[in-house]
């Protein structure tokens, strides 16, 4: 199967880029890299052939995006990975209902057939963020695919400074997997669907 990854680029100003490592909580990469990007050492820990590869990046068009871009793409072409490989989605800056809506229906879109995929939440804007977990919650239902991860990567700061020790890659996979799981409980039509999750989560 084709591995697609979908994320957003970091609107963090000229230079404000940092490296570090994201500590996985809860699950283990194989080969996590220092990165300004979480989704890179998700991209390093599981591919398997570049050839059967897209990644999907968001971004808007401001100078400060377009050099993190460039940044991402290098991360991303030491892996071994082409430039040709990633496909950029343009969000214009007023990101109201209807792009909103247009730019999930693109991203939809991209997502290749008999595809594996995983996504970082991480950059980008809140809406660009929510855009790709209902990305997540849709394709599975469109496409022949599996959600394989959902990620985000959290870099506390204190006083201004960024705390690398205590940067965290968490795996939000679950929450789609829940999402599925109460669908299901609806279609049981059970007299007490809240129970039956509880009694899943405490198995």
């Amino acid at each position: 199967m084709k591995r697609t990854y979908i994320t957003a680029i970091s609107l963090q100003g000229r230079g404000g880029l940092e490296k570090g490592i994201y500590q996985p909580d809860g699950f283990k990469l194989s080969k996590n890299v220092e990165t300004s990007f979480p989704i890179v050492p998700v991209i390093a820990s599981t591919i398997e052939n570049s050839e059967d590869i897209k990644i999907i990046v968001l971004r808007t068009e401001n100078s400060d995006v377009k050099d993190n871009y460039e940044e991402f793409v290098n991360e991303v072409e030491k892996l071994g990975i082409p430039r040709e490989r990633i496909t950029g989605i343009s969000i214009e800056e007023n990101q109201n209902k209807v792009i909103g809506i247009t730019t999930l229906v693109r991203v939809l879109e991209e997502i290749p057939e008999d595809s594996l995929v995983y996504a970082d939440t991480t950059f980008g804007t809140k809406p660009m963020s929510a855009i790709i977990l209902y990305a997540m919650n849709c394709i599975e239902n469109l496409k022949d695919t599996e959600v394989e991860g959902i990620f985000y990567g959290e870099l506390p700061r204190e006083g201004g400074k960024s705390k690398w020790e205590r940067a965290r890659l968490y795996d939000l996979t679950a929450y789609k997997y829940l999402t599925d799981v109460i669908q299901q409980l609806k279609e049981l039509e059970l007299s007490d669907p809240t129970a039956a999750i509880k009694t899943l989560i405490d198995m």
